[in-house]
């Protein structure tokens, strides 16, 4: 089984001596509490390392009150936790007043999707306009249902960018219906600067190359449509490209599937950010009890998988109503079996080892 390397290591035991410029990084999956002894609610979201050095996870929140198509609770918005190395997790931290009229407005009220919320606050850095880029998740059935955010600081707060462009209002779902939402989004950066978007449209999944400022779409976008149907929620859902050794990759979760339990990741490959994609097959079936999240980049030749573990039953509801404060992520590092991405195996603990040099 082959990783990616560029300075940083998987290792499965801790050693007693390495360079003063590195460090190891060692983490068990499970609930995760921050320092203070509260349980993290940051659910949908992106692992980004700052310049700081520090680790970021952003995430949707839930403890407000939040329960899914119920326009009587609130929007509980996203916030950011931080650590200095994965394990020892500080705040949150609110990126936004999600409790201002016009957030819970935009993300509670929406004609056609009452109760909906917002969702997959997914954040890069602009390495030209020195900004963190947030986009998120809106809902909408009329095309472009996203919101853009931009900070100087990792930790906000963010302030609203104009409306973002997609030109996909007249993309139609999986079915050819042309009334349909814009969905789970995931964000991109190349190694030239380029950010890309890729999206789910009622099932399809879409792409584009974003402006230089990462906020709004350039032209027309790709349409993404060659892997397996999946009833009774065919289509596909929670993108996030990656790269690999010259080799471009998306995960997803197959089939989509709202706050599913176990739902596969599914891999494309292109050898362009831009594709054309070639579907791969599945690397795990069950997502390690969870639905795929997303494939981070979190140290050079370190890649993170996610998978958001929902609960249902008991506090959290039943669906279609569900309030997912209590779920957490499972985290496992992306391996390759050459071209390939090597299959999950949901490991309960693993480590690696970071060069600061």
């Amino acid at each position: 089984m082959g990783v990616l390397v560029f300075g940083a290591s998987i290792i499965t035991s801790v050693g007693t001596s390495e360079p003063e410029s590195a460090h190891t990084i060692s983490i068990a999956n499970g609930v995760r509490y921050t320092v203070a002894g509260a349980r993290i609610d940051a659910h949908s979201g992106t692992i980004l390392r700052a310049h700081d050095g520090l680790f970021y996870w952003y995430g949707e929140s839930y403890a407000c009150g939040f329960h899914w198509t119920d326009p009587q609770t609130p929007y509980c918005g996203a916030q950011v936790y931080r650590s200095p190395d994965m394990s020892r997790w500080q705040g949150p931290w609110p990126l936004f007043d999600a409790s201002s009229a016009s957030w819970q407005d935009l993300c509670m009220h929406q004609l056609g999707a009452p109760g909906n919320g917002c969702f997959r606050p997914k954040v890069v850095y602009n390495p030209t306009t020195r900004a963190y880029v947030l986009w998120l998740n809106t809902g909408g059935f009329a095309g472009d249902g996203y919101r853009v955010l931009t900070s100087r600081s990792p930790m906000g707060p963010f302030q609203l960018a104009a409306k973002p462009e997609l030109h996909d209002a007249t993309i139609a779902d999986w079915r050819g219906n042309p009334y349909t939402q814009d969905g789970d989004e995931g964000l991109f950066v190349d190694a030239g600067g380029s950010a890309w978007l890729t999206w789910s449209r009622g099932g399809r999944l879409l792409q584009e190359r974003l402006n230089t400022a990462y906020t709004s779409g350039t032209g027309a976008p790709k349409v993404i449509m060659n892997y397996p149907q999946f009833a009774p929620w065919a289509g596909v859902e929670s993108p996030s490209e990656f790269e690999h050794d010259g080799h471009y990759y998306l995960a997803m979760s197959l089939p989509r599937c709202p706050y599913c339990v176990a739902t596969g990741t599914a891999i494309e490959r292109a050898s362009s950010p831009g594709g054309p994609w070639t579907y791969r097959g599945m690397v795990t079936s069950g997502s390690c009890d969870g639905q795929p999240n997303n494939v981070d980049q979190i140290a050079p030749g370190i890649l993170l998988w996610s998978s958001d573990q929902w609960v249902r039953g008991g506090t959290a509801g039943m669906w279609p109503r569900l309030n997912e404060t209590l779920a957490t992520q499972a985290w496992e590092p992306v391996y390759f079996n050459g071209a390939d991405v090597a299959p999950i195996s949901c490991a309960h603990k693993f480590g690696f080892r970071i060069d600061d040099s």
